[in-house]
């Protein structure tokens, strides 16, 4: 099918509403429903620290799917926004997760498409591709870095 330029402003006006406050709100319902609300820890009777990061997935009061890395000590906690997610089968989904505060300096509003698995055993990272240049940090659950496994998150909250 052939671009007219009668098509243009129509798929203009689409991408406009699938970019819109409306459609982020969409996406908190989808993670609540696979379950992800609530915080998450390697280990959940430890304390947070810099090596147990604790995550929370929530939807703020506009409807706008978050996650907030507590991190310890006196480090101040990462805010990241969820600007979009989509079931892929009953115990994975994909996320785009954007970091969204400054204090991820360079990474600030860096976004990663993430696909993440959930199941009675905990939350893990499946993949995770950085959006801007299409760098993979996590394939097949494993760091691409070392080949080490991805930790499972346990529910702590």
């Amino acid at each position: 099918m052939a671009f007219t330029y009668r098509a243009g402003p129509a798929l203009i006006a689409l991408l406009l509403l699938l970019a819109s406050p409306a459609a982020a709100q969409q996406t908190w319902p989808v993670l609540a429903k696979m379950g992800v609300g609530g915080t998450w820890a390697a280990v959940c009777t430890e304390d947070v620290s810099d090596s147990n990061w604790f995550h929370t997935y929530y939807g703020d009061k506009s409807g706008v799917a978050r996650r907030r890395a507590d991190r310890g000590g006196d480090l101040p906690s990462l805010n990241s926004t969820i600007d979009s997610s989509q079931n892929l089968t009953p115990t994975t989904f994909l996320m785009r997760i954007r970091n969204d505060d400054a204090g991820w300096g360079a990474n600030d509003q860096v976004a990663y498409d993430v696909i993440a698995e959930i199941t009675p055993r905990g939350l893990r990272s499946l993949s995770s591709t950085r959006t801007s240049d299409g760098k993979q940090f996590i394939k097949d659950g494993k760091f691409t870095a070392n080949g080490n496994p991805v930790r499972l998150f346990h529910r702590c909250k």
